[in-house]
């Protein structure tokens, strides 16, 4: 089996190596598992729909966003705040009427427009009118820190968890404009995404894959320096201070409790629906999910 991350390696995936490395996919009888890694934050997805791989994370936004009729969400197993990241001097400029540059690693009309509506909501309750015109969106990787140090303004689909703890790593001053501070539906998270077509030929299997992340998660909250080294000895990456405070963090993030519900989501769905980002039906939405 292969399940394709959304974006490079990082701890948001730890319990997707825990349970390859603990031998817990494995005792359910998933013994080839294989964790891809997309040069694009689509490819999963896509991969996904036409029938390459198994099994994808990406946020659920892209449900919504993205939304094919074979998708089946099996539930949020990993939630932080997130949104939009801007330096403070950035915001007065938007704040006296300038305009910024918002790096993203996803560029589209739908997924600009949430970023802009959560910049203005989050101005919106300063008292301060940001028109859509002062702000431009660039497509970037996933290396959001480093293109705000290199320039641009803000960055779009950060997690605090993660590009929130490096900037405070950095010293930067930075605003973070996310559900709490701007006021709509959290959508900062990870879902565990298969198809509704290969659920009904292998459901046991891919409920074996939920049970054994379910494991993993449990084993990573009892076990954390040991979840940790597993993570370093699987990405190759040097251990430093801040990984370490960036895995301690994203420990508190696992939810062991994940299920596919339709009710959890259901708030982002509105969300979307009363921008304008999309006129998908509740019914539709719900057969995304198995209950």
């Amino acid at each position: 089996m292969k399940l394709a991350i959304e974006w490079f390696l990082n701890p948001d995936h730890l319990p997707l190596i825990v349970a390859k490395e603990k031998g817990f996919l494995a005792a359910r009888g998933i013994g080839d598992f294989e964790i891809v890694v997309p040069t694009e934050h689509y490819d999963g997805l896509q991969e996904l729909v036409e029938g390459r791989i198994e099994f994808a994370t990406n946020e659920p936004l892209h449900l919504i966003e993205q939304y094919h009729e074979n998708f089946l969400s099996l539930g949020t197993f990993f939630q932080t705040q997130g949104g939009v990241m801007m330096k403070t001097a950035s915001f007065e400029r938007l704040r006296a009427g300038g305009a910024v540059r918002v790096a993203t690693p996803v560029s589209n009309a739908k997924t600009n427009g949430i970023g802009f509506e959560i910049i203005r909501r989050y101005a919106a309750r300063q008292g301060v009118t940001v028109e859509r015109a002062q702000v431009e969106f660039c497509a970037k990787d996933f290396y959001l820190v480093k293109h705000m140090q290199e320039g641009c303004d803000a960055g779009w689909l950060c997690f605090y968890n993660f590009e929130g703890l490096e900037a405070e790593h950095e010293k930067m001053d930075v605003i973070h404009m996310n559900a709490a501070t701007a006021g709509f539906a959290n959508f900062s998270g990870l879902d565990l995404f298969t198809t509704r077509s290969f659920y009904r030929e292998q459901g046991d299997r891919v409920e074996a894959v939920v049970a054994a992340v379910r494991e993993a998660i449990g084993f990573i909250h009892t076990h954390p320096d040991e979840a940790h080294a597993l993570y370093y000895a699987y990405s190759g990456e040097a251990k430093t201070p801040l990984k370490d405070a960036i895995l301690r963090q994203t420990d508190t993030c696992f939810r062991p409790d994940f299920a596919s519900d339709h009710r959890e989501e259901l708030p982002i769905l509105h969300f979307f629906r009363e921008i304008g980002i999309t006129d998908l039906p509740e019914e539709k939405f719900r057969t995304a999910f198995l209950r």
